[in-house]
């Protein structure tokens, strides 16, 4: 919508020129136009100059030729500090970047091998356990003269060896299992197999069986001979000794170990290895009687066991498979004298020391 009406725009309504009077123009008067004009035009320049001081000072409001500063400061953006009062002028702080962190992956710890059969056989750790301490045993005060005297000589004997081993099997770091003990008469049946007067050991049930009869017949029949009754003694001591010598084998890896080499072996190369076993047995065994020889072996069962040695061996069996008469007494005095296991390291010997 526009404005609201209002008169017409001009002068109000009126008579023409040329109406009335005498005739002649009436008499002009004095204009007072520009007493009226003149004012107008002042307050019009007065106001069109408020108006453009006003528009010169929003002019100047909105110049932005020198702004003030705004800064946006940031975690990692401080403000600047230099600049005019500023104790430096030497441009902006700069932060030192940030050296991100680096989660590096734990090592993955694999599981060692097992050791193998030549590890076990030539360089076991029971080696190392060294010299064997006496427990101060005592030969048992039975006899195997007769078959329950036999199996209380084995088993007290055995006795003695629990009290001394275990230790130095542990020390070599490996786990102690018990031994057994079967005193048989005549024939001698196990899981591995049966033995006719024959002592042997049983690594399936890790079981010695020891033969009684052959002892008993001898002390029978020279019962009132001491040089025959020592022997017999001698005999019992150190057959109990080196089957028990054969549990330490089994419980030390060293057994199964050989068994595994033997078997990929074939001839006199098989029984070889198989008379490293056997002689370590032996050494082993005289280790334990050497450590407690002050308060078990008498000086008549010590003469017996050493003439033993230097009368038994393959030639008087059907197969090289024990060794030689030649060999057995450097094993026996090696274990007995030394008290060390390892000094009873067949398994880097000499083929020439193993014959």
């Amino acid at each position: 919508m526009g404005p609201p009406m209002g008169p017409p725009m001009g002068p109000p309504p009126g008579p023409g020129f040329g109406f009335g009077g005498n005739g002649f123009p009436p008499k002009r008067k004095r204009s007072k136009a520009p007493f009226i004009i003149v004012p107008i035009v002042l307050v019009v320049a007065g106001v069109v100059s408020l108006y453009l001081f006003a528009m010169l000072q929003k002019q100047q409001r909105n110049n932005y030729a020198n702004p003030t500063p705004v800064y946006t400061s940031t975690t990692n953006t401080p403000a600047p500090t230099w600049g005019p009062g500023s104790s430096t002028s030497t441009g902006p702080t700069v932060p030192k970047p940030t050296r991100p962190t680096v989660t590096r992956p734990s090592p993955t710890k694999t599981t060692p091998p097992p050791p193998s059969d030549t590890d076990l056989t030539a360089r076991n750790k029971f080696y190392k356990t060294g010299v064997q301490r006496s427990v101060n045993c005592r030969e048992p005060k039975s006899r195997p003269s007769t078959l329950p005297g036999a199996r209380t000589y084995f088993a007290d004997i055995v006795k003695c060896l629990n009290r001394a081993w275990p230790a130095q099997v542990r020390a070599a770091g490996f786990e102690w299992k018990p031994v057994s003990t079967s005193t048989y008469w005549g024939t001698g049946y196990s899981p591995c197999g049966s033995m006719v007067q024959r002592s042997f050991y049983c690594g399936s049930n890790r079981t010695i069986y020891m033969d009684a009869k052959s002892r008993v017949d001898w002390w029978q029949k020279y019962p009132r001979d001491p040089v025959a009754t020592a022997w017999v003694r001698a005999a019992s001591m150190n057959t109990t000794t080196h089957e028990y010598a054969h549990h330490l084998q089994e419980v030390t890896g060293i057994l199964d170990a050989m068994y595994n080499i033997k078997y990929r072996r074939t001839g006199d190369h098989a029984l070889e290895i198989n008379r490293r076993m056997e002689i370590q047995a032996t050494c082993f065994g005289q280790v334990f009687l050497g450590a407690n020889r002050s308060t078990m072996v008498s000086s008549a069962v010590r003469k017996q066991i050493v003439w033993s040695h230097a009368n038994s061996g393959d030639e008087y069996d059907t197969k090289r498979d024990h060794g030689s008469k030649a060999i057995q007494p450097y094993w026996s005095n090696r274990g007995y004298n030394s008290r060390n296991v390892g000094q009873c390291n067949t398994f880097t010997a000499s083929p020439r020391l193993v014959r």
